[in-house]
């Protein structure tokens, strides 16, 4: 989900040298499944609750409900030829948890099978993966099964 805001005010406009053009209008936020829950909604429910309830909620204890919603990011470099065609390759990944600031990163060589991506993938459970505009074919096909499940 992309917001969209409008950056200029009629009073703005109006005193402007740009009076009759449309109102200027800009993406100011970009919200996907593994990002959904930043600060601002955070502090909403917060707010609600303390609304509702009439009492105040500890940051920390809201955000210990919030699930692990991780981003992936795979890349891959076959080291020679040799090794491509065997489907050896060395693979590195990064997940990050935007709601709590968690980094996990490694590298690995993998064989044809890709069990060492498969066993980290099924670990994370990523929300979101990104992947590079070429991938191997082995890669290509675990990815996949694993995102149709």
């Amino acid at each position: 989900v992309g917001v969209v805001k409008q950056m200029e005010t009629a009073a703005l406009k109006a005193a402007g040298e740009n009076k009759s053009s449309v109102f200027s209008r800009k993406l100011t936020a970009l919200y996907t499944k593994s990002t959904l829950i930043g600060e601002d909604i955070l502090f909403r429910e917060i707010w609600f609750h303390t609304l509702i309830f009439g009492e105040p909620v500890d940051v920390e204890e809201a955000t210990t409900d919030v699930p692990d919603n991780y981003l992936l990011c795979i890349c891959e470099n076959g080291e020679n030829l040799k090794d491509r065609k065997k489907g050896d390759i060395l693979i590195g990944i990064m997940a990050i948890q935007p709601t709590t600031g968690e980094v996990i990163f490694d590298s690995f060589q993998d064989s044809a099978s890709r069990l060492e991506l498969e066993s980290r993938v099924l670990r994370l459970q990523p929300v979101e993966i990104i992947l590079p505009a070429s991938l191997s074919e082995q890669s290509e096909k675990l990815i996949s099964s694993i995102t149709s499940m």
